[in-house]
């Protein structure tokens, strides 16, 4: 699987400022890191299987400390071998990367936090 790479303009939680914020997703782990400051967090995979879209919902549902990110990438799935709309959830805690034609689900953990 090739990495992607996503672009999402918030407000940075170290600098504050409203700027593009950096995503990077590996089969393993994912980063965002600040175009700004370049503070980066970091994200490990906890988990994959097949999931149904509650997993998306429920975590929309729950209290976050900052905004979420609720994203999507046209690619092709690494379990259907389809090309399909790819969800993507980001919150302080979590990444989830959800294939909507088959449901394969990886679901990355917050890991660390890298401040420059």
């Amino acid at each position: 699987m090739e990495p992607w790479r996503l672009e999402k303009v918030s407000k940075c939680f170290n600098c504050g400022k409203e700027v593009s914020q950096i995503i990077e997703i590996f089969p393993n782990q994912a980063y965002i890191t600040c175009s700004n400051c370049g503070a980066k967090r970091y994200y490990i995979i906890r988990r994959i299987g097949i999931e149904n879209e509650d997993i998306i919902i429920k975590e929309k549902n729950k209290k976050h400390k900052y905004d979420i990110w609720s994203l999507s990438k046209i690619a092709v799935c690494f379990n259907c071998k389809k090309e399909y709309v790819q969800e993507i959830l980001i919150t302080e805690t979590k990444l989830i990367v959800r294939c909507k034609n088959c449901g394969f689900t990886r679901v990355y953990q917050f890991h660390i936090l890298e401040i420059k």
